[in-house]
């Protein structure tokens, strides 16, 4: 490398930043942070073969943490972040005017690096999107770094699908560098929160005086509100908050869509009527999954009228990425 080429030294601001935040290094921990390290001075030496990374973990054990920082920290122009509940959104919008592939090589553009946070399928039809997504960027050279909750072999576990995943498991498998972090200490539930959604609260008991402490809506008529081709009714009129009842939003057949096209919109949310999720169906539960999902992505500030304490709100819930939306939860104060 010349003297004037951009460098990384990864493995020694990590070093820095995490004794800035009183964090000790596990071993999962410093073996991703050397393997980012030799990841990007690659990317920044040459171009050529295909470079990818699935990390998975349970959640809350540095994942974005490492990888946000090993993505701000590397001098590359042509890289490129994603969420993948936003990036297949853009997909599916783009798809329908040029078709699958046109789509993704404009979404890609001159990516050299790509990096997809809490990447999880549970949609045939996404993961054949995934499918086409690994094969063309392998065939562009563009590096893939994947954060999961899961190990490949567990994408899409419905037994109605999961064969037919199974290709592309194994094109993980034999072209990405697999790696877990799975140490013993869930950051999210032992730190403070950081950033705009941990600056909401769940508010248990949700009588009228907490309410108004925080200045939140009282409940009114329904109100209708147009979200692109559907309708959604929320709880009051919009203002400060978006407020919605758990019902409109949980019960009812929304999608992420709907609640990526009311974030453009609404920095504050405020839900209404949350029960134990196992007094709900299956779907209404990974409605409220994606929807923590999507709201923490986003980063929305987010208040919770509950009829329960958050501990027993995911008690006997059985859905895989259960674990995931306690642990953002977990985040927001207690009120």
């Amino acid at each position: 490398m010349l003297p004037n080429e951009p460098r990384l030294n990864f493995t020694d601001e990590m070093r820095r930043k995490a004794k800035g935040q009183g964090i000790t290094l596990d071993d999962d921990q410093q073996r991703l942070i050397h393997h980012l390290d030799g990841l990007g001075e690659t990317l920044l030496r040459q171009r050529g073969a295909f470079a990818g990374l699935y990390l998975w973990g349970q959640p809350g054990r540095g994942k974005s943490f490492i990888v946000d920082s090993f993505f701000a920290a590397l001098p590359l122009a042509q890289k490129k972040r994603a969420h993948f509940h936003t990036f297949f959104r853009e997909l599916h919008q783009q798809m329908s005017g040029q078709g699958l592939d046109a789509a993704l090589r404009e979404l890609m553009g001159e990516a050299r690096l790509l990096c997809f946070d809490e990447f999880h399928l549970h949609d045939i039809g996404d993961a054949m999107l995934v499918k086409r997504l690994l094969t063309l960027a392998m065939e562009r050279s563009v590096a893939l770094i994947f954060t999961s909750n899961y190990p490949p072999r567990e994408l899409l576990s419905n037994p109605l699908y999961h064969d037919r995943f199974v290709p592309s498991i194994a094109l993980i498998e034999q072209h990405m560098t697999v790696m877990a972090l799975n140490g013993p200490r869930d950051y999210r539930q032992q730190d403070a929160g950081h950033g705009v959604f941990s600056e909401g609260a769940w508010l248990w008991p949700a009588d009228s005086a907490r309410r108004q402490v925080l200045g939140l809506p009282e409940r009114t008529d329904d109100v209708a509100l147009n979200v692109g081709h559907r309708t959604l009714y929320a709880a009051s009129a919009p203002g400060e908050f978006l407020h919605f009842t758990f019902a409109a939003l949980c019960e009812a057949p929304t999608a992420v869509m709907d609640y990526l096209a009311l974030c453009e919109a609404h920095e504050n949310w405020f839900i209404d009527g949350v029960p134990p999720l196992a007094s709900v169906s299956p779907a209404a539960q990974q409605r409220f999954i994606n929807l923590v999902d999507v709201l923490y992505d986003q980063q929305r500030r987010v208040f919770i009228a509950a009829r329960c304490p958050l501990a027993a709100l995911t008690a006997d819930v059985e859905l895989e990425d259960i674990a995931r939306t306690a642990s953002r939860l977990s985040q927001l104060s207690r009120k």
